[in-house]
């Protein structure tokens, strides 16, 4: 039986959620006791570093572990849609930020003597070193050495899963969809192309050097994917599926013939933080029907 694993949360909410870690500024004045999140893997990352007592305000959109539920809002995602008033409110001794998304709030945070730490990881490797660095920020070393561990362990087993039981789906490929109308996809330079590869799997757009570009439905009809991946944001389940596989043209696609068009949890599959084994573990188990 194929595995499908679904999700409630918007589309925007994923596609932002697609910058979440990065190069961290971990240079550090003082002790760190009170922290704003603005970012959902960042939020994750304090968990699994067992930091959460640091943790002072989220996002509306930190939604894992349920238990952040329970921690003060400081507004949406955007950086845009939270005031400075709001963060600083919460006394914050550091605050993280997403690269590319909250770059305004960089200087006006600095200017109060407000640590940043400004997150943009495009690799597997950038993702286990922003969490080592964040742990040196919070004084969680020996956390991060687990957490990391844990991952490449997770990570290893996934390509070992498509290396030994997926019986000739070494070096299959795949088209992640992120959106359609446009279609958006992976490139060479995100994280999610970086998972493909590093468990055996192929990017059909892995020659794009752009993280996440828009690309031509023609394109990804010509380059014939073996899998289909897509986060499912609204609980589709199968009229997701259906929805590609009656797509004009579409089913002359591979992964349409042989049915192996997938739909994800969109967090899960869309967050560069230390549920990256687990992504890593069900995608191998996805595309080996294990």
């Amino acid at each position: 039986m194929k595995k499908r694993v679904f999700v409630s949360i918007g589309f925007f909410c994923l596609f932002y959620s697609l910058f979440a870690m990065g190069t961290a500024d971990v240079a550090q004045s003082k002790a760190i006791e009170r922290v704003v999140s603005l970012s959902p893997s960042i939020t994750e990352t304090m968990y699994a570093l067992d930091a959460e007592n640091l943790l002072v305000a989220r996002t509306d959109f930190c939604n894992w572990p349920p238990e952040v539920a329970d921690i003060p809002s400081a507004g949406g995602f955007d950086g845009k849609a939270i005031s400075m008033e709001k963060i600083v409110s919460f006394r914050p001794d550091l605050v993280c930020l997403t690269k590319g998304m909250h770059d305004h709030l960089e200087q006006p945070l600095t200017a109060l003597g407000i640590q940043i730490f400004v997150s943009s990881a495009e690799s597997v490797e950038g993702i286990l070193q922003e969490i080592q660095d964040l742990a040196l920020l919070l004084n969680r070393n020996e956390k991060a050495v687990e957490v990391v561990k844990k991952i490449r362990d997770d990570m290893n087993t996934a390509r070992t899963l498509v290396e030994t039981v997926g019986l000739g789906i070494q070096g299959k490929t795949v088209y992640w969809e992120i959106s359609q109308s446009p279609y958006f996809t992976c490139g060479k330079t995100s994280f999610i192309s970086d998972v493909l590869t590093s468990i055996g799997l192929e990017n059909i757009f892995s020659d794009v050097e752009q993280p996440y570009p828009q690309v031509s439905e023609e394109s990804i009809i010509a380059r014939n994917p073996d899998f289909i991946i897509f986060p499912d944001y609204a609980l589709q389940g199968d009229s997701g599926v259906s929805n590609i596989k009656n797509r004009i043209g579409w089913n002359k696609i591979s992964a349409v013939e042989h049915d192996t068009v997938y739909p994800v949890d969109a967090d899960l599959f869309s967050r560069p933080g230390p549920r990256l084994g687990d992504m890593a573990i069900l995608l191998a188990q996805l595309v080996t029907d294990k």
